[in-house]
């Protein structure tokens, strides 16, 4: 059993210097331990091959898994595998829920910069104690976050971490990149480009000569556009990267009926380029925001928005603490940018995150609309629910359906679920929407919750330009009152699918 570090503090802040909760509270700098201590795991950790059964188990007789559903024992254990990264969440013993308030904290002074410190201080001295080389901070620390309350630490001490675990300043202790099986199955999913022939019955032509993809019909998209069209909006999309040779994308984003002077900017909060051969970003922003061209391409749902794209993960999967952490880094990004209004995420995790809800927090606080796809099954995903951030109760989940209505061939659905979006043919599960190619104009087939929640941030962005000033829930309800179901809801497809030509209509008729 380790020795319980406490470093104390008299000085403390005033809420309004720390950024945090009520005017009267004052927050302590001061680390204290939890009332009923939990003692050291003993023995061994579980092999990687028993960690995934007590995942899987715990998942599937709860419908979820959170760390904190299980013993400590299990936590440390899953550390030890991957990068062994720990993300440690803090905040003064005495603040309370910060969930609703993250966005308003300065982590840089007061009560909240004296956690900070104390408990990387706890860390190095406990590691000494317990006969740990002493390391260097950098050897220490895979990421100090600069905005939001979170260290990273690379640690499998089972003594220090029980002593973090056992502070009430310590919000959680999770393993980062765990990954249930084995991760290199699943390190390019959702990159490829789909071989699918394209039949003509998939697409219609619109003005000035593009292609309308067949399934904008059944959520009246076409005729959402007796409006800006999503002029003076930006919609942000957090993905796998787009192809810099995707001209739409670039140098003829403002071709045929989409110049207007709008812009499509890039940041990466993954790898070291926004660019990158996954061409999953590039489908989702060409359905988002695609130009209504002259040149025989698909048409995109806002085609007057611009777009702000940042790359922050390496596929759809975010199984790699990197791809976590690159996640919850662009929600951060995306929600200091005030020209951004939707943040569209076709990727997610099975497994519930404390840093990618950090970060979904966050932006929410920011006053982003946040869409995230409830999911989409690969061989080794049958047993998951609606994944993870559009689980989350401060985003918008989206899934896909057929033209009878029942969900698609490869979508998730469950009660978390909003809206919906048909994209997938009733007698064909390859036909789906269409979008950009990696290259060149020509079509291709693109389908999942992935492409419902991008053609969904479409019709949000053609709402909310109807009236700039919109709220963000102003705009949802603008969405959901036209919405297939309303006022009813179905248990696993939520309020069925968006109507963008009714939403849009409801907005004008409130100027």
């Amino acid at each position: 059993m380790s020795t319980l570090i406490l470093f104390t503090y008299s000085c403390t802040k005033k809420c309004e210097e720390s950024g945090s909760q009520g005017l009267n509270t004052e927050l302590s700098g001061e680390l204290k331990s939890i009332d009923r201590p939990i003692a050291v795991p003993k023995g061994d950790p579980y092999t990687k091959a028993q960690v995934d059964e007590i995942v899987k188990r715990t998942h599937e007789s709860n419908g979820d898994f959170r760390w904190e559903m299980a013993e400590f024992e299990l936590t440390w254990s899953a550390i030890q595998y991957g990068e062994q990264a720990v993300a440690v969440g803090y905040q003064p013993h005495n603040a309370g829920d910060i969930s609703e308030s993250i966005h308003t904290i300065n982590i840089h002074a007061g009560a909240w910069k004296e956690v900070h410190d104390a408990i990387i201080d706890l860390v190095v001295q406990g590691l000494k104690d317990n006969g740990r080389s002493p390391l260097m901070t950098n050897d220490l620390i895979i990421e100090d976050d600069q905005t939001l309350p979170i260290i990273t630490f690379k640690l499998t001490d089972k003594n220090v971490l029980t002593t973090l675990r056992n502070l009430k300043n310590v919000r959680y202790i999770e393993p980062l990149d765990y990954a249930y099986g084995d991760l290199s199955e699943r390190s390019t999913s959702g990159c490829g480009e789909s071989s699918q022939a394209l039949n003509t019955s998939d697409y219609t032509i619109t003005t000035p000569n593009a292609l309308l993809p067949w399934n904008f019909a059944s959520n009246n998209i076409a005729e959402s556009w007796n409006s800006p069209d999503g002029q003076g909006i930006t919609i942000g999309i957090i993905d796998a990267g787009i192809n810099s040779s995707q001209t739409l994308l670039g140098s003829q984003f403002n071709s045929g009926e989409s110049n207007v002077g709008r812009t499509v900017t890039t940041d990466f909060t993954f790898g070291n380029s926004a660019f990158t051969s996954c061409t999953h970003g590039t489908s989702m922003s060409g359905l988002a925001v695609g130009p209504k061209n002259s040149l025989g391409a698909t048409t995109g749902v806002s085609f007057k928005a611009n777009l702000h794209f940042i790359r922050g993960c390496e596929d759809v999967v975010l199984n790699k603490a990197s791809e976590r952490t690159g996640v919850k880094n662009a929600l951060v990004k995306m929600g200091d940018r005030n020209d951004v209004k939707i943040v569209s995420m076709s990727i997610g995790s099975p497994f519930y995150s404390s840093v990618l809800e950090d970060g979904v927090n966050y932006a929410h606080g920011k006053g982003k609309m946040l869409m995230a796809a409830a999911g989409t099954s690969f061989s080794w995903t049958s047993w998951w629910g609606v994944v993870y951030p559009a689980a989350l109760t401060k985003c918008v989940a989206v899934t896909g359906v057929k033209e009878n209505g029942n969900t698609c061939s490869s979508c998730h659905d469950g009660s978390q679920v909003d809206f919906t979006i048909t994209m997938e043919r009733s007698s064909n599960s390859n036909r789906n929407s269409l979008s950009i190619g990696a290259s060149g104009t020509s079509p291709k087939y693109i389908g999942g919750s992935s492409a419902a929640t991008a053609i969904a941030a479409g019709i949000a962005a053609n709402v909310w330009s109807v009236n700039p000033n919109l709220s963000r829930d102003q705009v949802y309800n603008y969405l959901l009152i036209t919405s297939q179901n309303y006022p009813g809801t179905n248990s696993y497809l939520g309020y069925g699918n968006l109507n963008g030509g009714a939403a849009v209509t409801a907005a004008q008729q409130a100027l």
